[in-house]
């Protein structure tokens, strides 16, 4: 008999050392768990993104990009650790979800002084959490960024390229 999990997981974050940004998205595509790397979608922008904000030499899902992002001091998550299955591949398919623990997250990781979520869901989940606690000391800068997801029809490549480039404000690289 062929049985269906009842939930998905999220991927563990990435982080690197002394993290000054962090980019929390909403759960990982299909494509990104088969894979165990963020934003595996090739039509996804965030790499591309990635790629010219930080001069990376691709703008694809690999682990050397994931590094050159720690390199740079961004720290990668999501909102969601797991949700009920589902087949569908869009945000607004989830069901069930158990929010990451943002809170001991930013504790572990005081230096992180942006946070940038990447799209509606992601902030949404984010106000959730917020509500939850207070954050740890420190002044920390959080800003709902334009999704990367090929479902974000709203902004050209070219208006996600800017509104993105806030977090070169936050980083040493």
């Amino acid at each position: 008999m062929n049985h269906m999990p009842s939930r998905e997981y999220g991927l563990p974050p990435v982080i690197g050392n002394e993290p000054k940004v962090l980019i929390l998205g909403s759960f990982p595509s299909k494509m990104s768990l088969a894979v165990q790397l963020y934003y595996a979608n090739p039509r996804n922008h965030f790499w591309r993104i990635m790629q010219i904000l930080f001069s990376l030499d691709d703008d694809r899902a690999t682990g050397e990009n994931q590094q050159g992002l720690e390199e740079c001091h961004v720290a990668l998550w999501d909102m969601i650790a797991s949700r009920s299955f589902q087949t569908g591949a869009m945000d607004r398919d989830i069901r069930d979800p158990v929010l990451n623990d943002i809170h001991t997250f930013l504790r572990e990781h005081p230096t992180i002084r942006f946070i940038g979520l990447n799209g509606g869901t992601a902030a949404e989940c984010f106000k959730k959490v917020i509500h939850e606690a207070p954050f740890p000391a420190g002044p920390i800068v959080v800003m709902r960024l334009p999704s990367t997801s090929p479902a974000n029809a709203t902004y050209s490549f070219q208006q996600k390229l800017e509104e993105w480039r806030v977090i070169l404000d936050y980083v040493g690289c």
